[in-house]
């Protein structure tokens, strides 16, 4: 019988306090014999989210649950290995809710979720190696990075953006987007030296801020005398707060996210300036990508183009092994990773086709990884 490694809740994240090992129990089950319809699926890479704190907390709200005792629920990437199910077939590598886990048993047509598409399985139509591109460069990171600045912000040619937290999974593929519909500088924002000295070396950003130790608003004075036109918000608080005093006539302000400030208690107070989008004729506006889920495969083949003519480049940040799981995760919350943060547990099958081994293979090696 196979043996399953499993990380499971043993407490709740308090409110101030960042998930941990602490709060989760490694351990081992047994894979249990598969029902008709149900697929078994071996783990390959799993992704890490802020919204994955909401599972673990009291305050559930808009998430589902992870209740104390079950397998920490996360979406992630994986081969069947067994199927009793006529629509999967061994070795169909699929994307679905895994867990914290080695194995995974599911039942396709009971986990459909089409509100939030977060537990649905679906196979991957054309799955390359590596596979963490299912999840971020050619998935939902860049979905979100696509719709922030290309649906919502409508970055166009001559623009000036600002990016912050540029350095995680979404910020770091939005930067390159917004260079690819023609932005004239790309401003990234981020916390520490050697965050920004990668934007710059990767070639993400044409300008960086660290807010660790630059006054971001002094900077952006500085980097926008004009105005900024595009700002792709992932943080919320007194950063947002700073940007809507640099807009130009205009501006696009996006909200992605307010990792900032999502679990502080009580609510901090909103912006100050918000005045500023009348002033400037300008507009703030949120969104959440699971609205335009019909449209991803659209997005992908973009995404895969761009990649291809050399466009795009691959900003993965990977944890070896499940063990490390926990740790991924709160490092989201301690501004640990640079680009997007996955976790390994299994090696790529090896027959299939590698991502620059498709038609239009790259040459140039700054857009290899």
């Amino acid at each position: 019988m196979i043996t399953n490694r499993q990380w499971r809740l043993k407490r709740l994240v308090s409110e101030g306090e960042h998930p941990g090992p602490e709060h989760f129990e490694f351990g081992q089950a047994p894979v249990p014999d598969l029902q008709p319809g149900e697929i078994l699926v071996q783990t390959i890479v799993l992704g890490t989210s802020p919204a994955q704190r909401m599972y673990v907390s009291t305050e559930r709200q808009f998430h589902f649950a992870v209740e104390i005792g079950e397998v920490m629920s996360c979406r992630g990437v994986g081969r069947v290995v067994a199927s009793r199910h006529a629509g999967f077939a061994v070795d169909d590598i699929v994307q679905a809710s895994l867990g914290w886990q080695d194995y995974a048993v599911l039942a396709p047509e009971a986990s459909e979720d089409p509100s939030h598409n977060v537990r649905n399985v679906r196979k991957v139509p054309a799955p390359v190696r590596p596979l963490t591109t299912v999840l971020g460069l050619f998935g939902q990171l860049a979905y979100s990075a696509y719709v922030g600045v290309i649906e919502v912000g409508q970055v166009r040619s001559g623009d000036t953006v600002v990016v912050s937290a540029a350095a995680g999974g979404v910020g770091s593929i939005a930067c390159q987007l917004a260079r690819i519909q023609g932005a004239e500088r790309v401003i990234g924002i981020a916390g520490g030296q050697d965050k920004c000295r990668w934007l710059l070396e990767r070639g993400l950003c044409d300008e960086v801020i660290d807010y660790r130790q630059d006054s971001v608003g002094d900077a952006l004075g500085r980097l926008c005398p004009d105005g900024l036109d595009v700002y792709l918000d992932s943080v919320g608080g007194d950063m947002l707060d700073t940007a809507l005093q640099h807009l130009a006539v205009g501006a696009r302000v996006v909200l992605c996210g307010m990792i900032s400030t999502e679990y502080q208690r009580p609510r901090p107070p909103g912006p100050t300036h918000y005045f500023n989008l009348l002033y400037q004729r300008s507009r703030m506006e949120g969104f959440f990508v699971f609205d335009y889920v019909d449209r991803w495969p659209a997005f992908e083949a973009r995404l895969r183009e761009w990649y291809r003519q050399g466009r795009l480049v691959l900003t993965d940040d990977v944890a070896e092994g499940l063990e490390h799981a926990p740790a991924a995760l709160g490092a989201l919350f301690a501004g640990g990773n640079t680009g997007g943060r996955v976790i390994r547990v299994s090696q790529d099958p090896q027959h299939l086709p590698h991502i620059d081994d498709q038609d239009g293979t790259q040459t140039a090696s700054e857009h290899r990884e």
